[in-house]
């Protein structure tokens, strides 16, 4: 009885080493290096919460590359959770966040989330709004929402989310959260804004130019929605500034 105790727990080891085996991630540029600190700080937290970490990738070029959580490591193709980064020669860009299981949806998220700024963000405050979204969507599983994406960087992070039900006429419903990382060197790692809807009827309105920078001088900002601050520090700052950056028509 106990030799066979012994060989299933063996094997049940060399199972669980084979499904959480490392992605070797490519470090070509700083960009690449740079997601490479961040992914390991997000498998960190997903196993933490007993998630299964990133395990597969799928395509990897100077900038984007495309990942997910797979049944078996280095897998083919995408499965239930798919991730795309764009990134710069020396920054990450953007991360987008793909998740066809609601339950697993708000632990997943929050991974990301909080492998923006580990030392201040605790998991239950990355938890929050995930939790949120995921909890809209299964109360109207037919309803699609979707957050309205600003792609040019700030000084702080952005989070969008967006719900797409049947998205692929396969029976299949997505859950999404998109990360826009900031300008390389401004944040500070005191917050980060999360997208809020805009409420029907409300003005449009001329918001602080303080969350982009002064490179993109000739752009207007009109605040299209709101956004939701998430403080990382005790004593927040009282100001929220956030906005929609579109072009001046003669650019």
């Amino acid at each position: 009885m106990v030799r066979r105790f012994l060989g299933v727990m063996a094997a049940l080891v060399l199972v669980l080493s084979v499904a959480f085996a490392d992605v070797v991630w490519p470090e070509n540029t700083e960009g690449q290096k740079l997601l490479k600190t961040y992914m390991e700080n997000v498998n960190r937290f997903l196993t933490e919460q007993g998630e299964s970490p990133v395990n597969s990738l799928f395509e990897a070029y100077s900038g984007f590359e495309v990942f997910g959580i797979t049944d078996q490591p280095d897998a083919e193709t995408p499965e239930t959770v798919e991730i795309t980064a764009n990134l710069y020669a020396n920054t990450v860009n953007s991360v987008e966040v793909r998740v066809s299981d609601l339950q697993r949806f708000p632990k997943i998220a929050a991974a990301f989330i909080r492998a923006l700024t580990p030392e201040t963000v605790s998991m239950e405050e990355a938890l929050k709004d995930p939790t949120e979204r995921a909890n809209r969507a299964q109360k109207s599983p037919e309803t699609t929402f979707e957050d309205e994406i600003v792609e040019l960087n700030g000084t702080v992070p952005y989070v969008y989310y967006a719900y797409y039900p049947n998205q692929h006429s396969d029976g299949v419903n997505w859950m999404q959260v998109t990360i826009i990382f900031p300008l390389e060197g401004y944040w500070d790692g005191t917050r980060i804004l999360v997208a809020e809807e805009e409420a029907s009827g409300s003005d449009k309105s001329q918001t602080s130019e303080e969350d982009f920078d002064e490179d993109y001088a000739g752009y207007t900002y009109e605040d299209d929605y709101t956004h939701l601050e998430i403080f990382t520090t005790a004593t927040p700052e009282p100001d929220s500034a956030a906005g929609v950056i579109e072009s001046m028509k003669d650019y």
